[in-house]
């Protein structure tokens, strides 16, 4: 029997006699909502991506809207390395960067969000490298808005908008279904793609050209210009570091930073985390991206089994534009990703999904977001 094309699923508030609960103090402790899960029995699900960024219809899906309750993670200790994902301070709003500018991205928010991770891996305890080295290159971002999102009950919507100086490309909705964006094929594919030379309408062309114009500049100024080769530019990373991090060498991730590009807290459809720890490999389910060069693959999860404690939902409330939330979208030495079940030691990543806040207010303005993707390789452990 062919697979049932489907929907891709909209968010949906909690049921009635589910409440948002709070603190003495009046600050939000925890608020119900419903999240799009796949039904266990789901096999393998896939679409098609066009150059915009824009996706065909699901085929194999199979969902099931759960209610769950999502913690206030404000105030709590959940870290990268441990439970998949952090929020750290990060100014950027004096910086007068126009998130819909393609160009201006990648020129001057990069560097920013390599350097924010940097030393939030340089930070940790388990993390770091000990005094050693470690190379963090972003290569990809996307923006989100909830305004082309149609309103409940309703099927008005507004055109998304136009990326500048992105080759066609459209600001995305949010993605309002469980995911992970990498797998134990997908992951070490990604790597070993940010070592071979960019395609020419790759946006990893741009950046490695403007790498190379800040590189000549700095000579400049100390006055130690030489001849570079071309090849120095030809790829993100080292073809040979990257070789040694697939075959185990070397510790490799994935991480992003996903940032309220507005001077308005983020009230409409803001972003809930599992704690890794609570996510196993069993409730995942394969999900393929079709490009025209090449295929992507996600993980859609599926509930928790009733015999266990269940996934163990997280946010951010009213996130800022000087805040960044760092998620950990793949990392090779998690349990996951060594085969296990479950994470140890380190987190492999953590599943998430854009979620109906039942505390935000009617007129709160549409959510808009970017999320910036980075490769890290660590130095020998």
């Amino acid at each position: 029997k062919s697979p049932v094309p489907s929907a891709w699923p909209i968010m949906h508030p909690p049921s009635e006699s589910l409440t948002a609960e709070f603190d003495e103090t009046n600050n939000i402790s925890s608020v119900p909502t419903k999240v799009n899960y796949v039904t266990p029995e789901t096999g393998l699900i896939y679409t098609r991506r066009d150059i915009s960024g824009s996706d065909s219809e699901l085929i194999g899906a199979n969902w099931v809207n759960t209610d769950v309750r999502v913690g206030n993670a404000r105030g709590k200790t959940v870290t990268l390395d441990e439970n998949g994902f952090e929020l750290r301070r990060s100014d950027v709003s004096h910086m007068d960067i126009n998130f819909l500018d393609n160009d201006d991205v990648t020129h001057r928010y990069y560097t920013h969000c390599e350097q924010l991770v940097e030393e939030a891996l340089k930070s940790s305890s388990k993390g770091g490298v000990d005094g050693g080295k470690i190379i963090v290159r972003a290569f990809d971002h996307n923006v989100r808005s909830c305004a082309s999102v149609p309103a409940s009950g309703t099927n008005t919507k507004t055109e998304p908008k136009k990326i500048i100086n992105g080759n066609g490309s459209v600001v995305q909705q949010p993605a309002g279904l469980v995911h992970a964006d990498y797998t134990r094929v997908s992951a070490p594919r990604r790597i070993k793609g940010l070592s071979l030379k960019p395609k020419e309408s790759d946006t990893l062309k741009n950046i490695l050209e403007q790498r190379q114009k800040d590189r000549v500049v700095a000579d400049e100024k100390q006055k130690e210009i030489e001849e570079k080769s071309e090849s120095d530019f030809q790829s993100l990373l080292d073809p040979t570091l990257v070789t040694e991090a697939i075959a185990g060498k070397r510790r490799y991730a994935l991480i992003n930073v996903w940032r309220n590009i507005q001077h308005d807290p983020v009230y409409r459809s803001p972003l809930a985390c599992v704690d890794a720890r609570t996510m196993p490999w069993s409730d995942l389910r394969t999900f393929q991206i079709h490009y025209a060069d090449r295929v992507g693959e996600n993980y859609f999860v599926c509930p928790s089994s009733p015999t266990v404690a269940g996934h163990k939902w997280w946010y951010f409330p009213r996130m800022v534009m000087d805040e960044a939330l760092l998620l950990k979208q793949w990392d090779s030495s998690g349990g996951i990703a060594q085969g296990e079940n479950v994470d140890n030691l380190h987190s492999t990543f953590t599943v998430h999904s854009a979620i109906v806040d039942p505390t935000c207010p009617v007129d709160a303005p549409a959510r808009e977001s970017i999320e910036v993707r980075l490769a890290v390789i660590w130095g020998n452990e």
